[in-house]
């Protein structure tokens, strides 16, 4: 495509999210912040029907931040809290203009230095206006996510166009390149798009997204893209704490082989508990990461959920923690029963002590 034929974006922005997993859980109802106005994000959905099927099951909250620059671009910044330990922050600046100085200005974007920089300093004093919100905190984990979104162009341009007439500068600026693409990697990157109507579409990808659709319509995909990736964040705090917790018991082990009988059975009696608490709190965290979004009645949002899921690979994630806590309970089972061996072990020597005490005496009495 030449390019003067490319279409002029009217409105258009750019965001990037940096999404972290900073504790177990945050108390919502504690939460209160200095600078921003905090209220209740419940997704709003625009032209497709049955909105009441999809909501969260604790709602986040979210405030707008003061604005800050990014490599010296004005950029606003929303912050938003989720109750499963999920902190969410979005830098939008604006990108309207040609088609050509948009993709330049996405690679500008998504590559800053800065921007990773500013983020840590925010959330630094987030983190610490929160405090007494935080449950449980634990190692931060980060995962961000860019989104190129253009709510109106100047004129009439359809979603079957972008995917057609524009589809090798469509899928470079998706994936963040320059130059144009070979026709199976546009295939790849352009393989999960959803589209309602003509006059909207979602790209998606493992690190960026391309989104057309009013405002009221683009705020709903970015919500599901923003939660998608707590959930990948969430799934991979488990998978650290998982091996984490296994590393200690394969060590532990070691230590108890070498330990003597009284000892082992001390140590097997712990193990069995802190694995029994882990087991119980990993599936409570993940499950209320799992169950947070309800989605059950709109086909069309739910198929971009689910597409979204696929790009982040949150079943390999999903089925990788599982297979960790299967292990877990493997271990927790062999534990336990060492426990139990321990102490019947340590009746019986109990028992032949008494009974030979019981024989001495009787002895010295005679």
């Amino acid at each position: 495509m030449a390019p003067d034929t490319l279409p002029e974006i009217q409105i258009g922005f750019l965001h990037a999210y940096f999404i972290y997993s900073v504790a177990d859980s945050l108390k919502l109802r504690a939460v209160q912040l200095a600078q921003g106005k905090i209220e209740p994000a419940q997704i709003k959905l625009s032209d497709v029907p049955a909105p009441e099927y999809i909501k969260f099951a604790v709602v986040p909250l979210v405030a707008e931040l003061p604005n800050t620059t990014i490599d010296g671009e004005a950029a606003t910044v929303r912050l938003k809290l989720y109750d499963y330990g999920s902190v969410a922050l979005r830098f939008t600046v604006a990108a309207s203009g040609s088609w050509q100085d948009h993709a330049a200005k996405a690679r500008r974007f998504k590559n800053s230095q800065d921007l990773p920089e500013q983020a840590q300093i925010i959330l630094d004093g987030i983190l610490n206006e929160i405090q007494p919100a935080i449950s449980k905190p634990h190692k931060i984990l980060l995962e961000d996510y860019f989104v190129s979104e253009v709510q109106e162009f100047k004129g009439a341009v359809t979603a079957s166009q972008l995917l057609r007439d524009y589809r090798v500068p469509l899928s470079s600026l998706v994936a963040g390149e320059e130059r144009a693409l070979s026709p199976a990697e546009q295939d790849e990157v352009l393989k999960v798009n959803f589209s309602y109507m003509e006059c909207e579409l979602a790209v998606l990808t493992w690190d960026m997204a391309f989104v057309f659709d009013n405002l009221e319509g683009a705020n709903t995909v970015d919500s599901i893209v923003e939660f998608a990736n707590t959930q990948l964040v969430e799934l991979r705090t488990y998978d650290s704490l998982l091996d984490r917790y296994l590393d200690e018991i394969y060590k532990s082990k070691a230590e108890h082989m070498r330990s003597n009988w009284l000892q082992g059975g001390k140590v097997a009696t712990r193990q069995a508990e802190r694995l029994r608490y882990l087991l119980v709190d990993v599936r409570e965290l993940s499950d209320r990461a799992s169950n947070a979004l309800k989605m059950i009645g709109d086909a069309y949002y739910a198929r971009l959920y689910r597409g979204m899921a696929t790009r982040l690979s949150l079943a390999e994630w999903q089925h990788q923690v599982e297979s960790k806590l299967t292990s877990v309970g493997e271990v927790y089972r062999f534990t336990h029963d060492q426990a139990e061996n321990g102490r019947s072990e340590f009746l019986e020597y109990m028992v032949i002590a008494l009974i030979s005490i019981e024989i001495l005496m009787n002895f010295w009495h005679h």
